[in-house]
């Protein structure tokens, strides 16, 4: 992350992608990345952007949330009914 604005930009995920377990990943794969997640446009991940973004590419943790919601919702739908 830039410590001056608070950002991460493709220098710094390409500099810190060694400790991400992105060492593998070319330039343009890592750009791939950064332009699926920028969701305000700005050419930079934000916290938040980041954030999503590492959670929309872990099948696992997509998997996890799904089956919480679905009991959250179940146990919702069980006690109004």
């Amino acid at each position: 992350m830039d410590s001056d604005t608070g950002v991460i930009t493709f220098d710094g995920l390409k500099k810190n992608s060694a400790l991400m377990g992105l060492q593998d990943f070319s330039d343009d794969d890592l750009m791939n990345m950064l332009r699926e997640g920028d969701i305000d446009g700005d050419g930079a991940l934000n916290q938040m952007e980041f954030c999503v973004l590492m959670f929309r590419l872990s099948p696992r943790l997509m998997a996890e949330s799904e089956l919480l919601l679905e009991s959250i919702l179940q146990h919702e739908f069980d006690n109004y009914y």
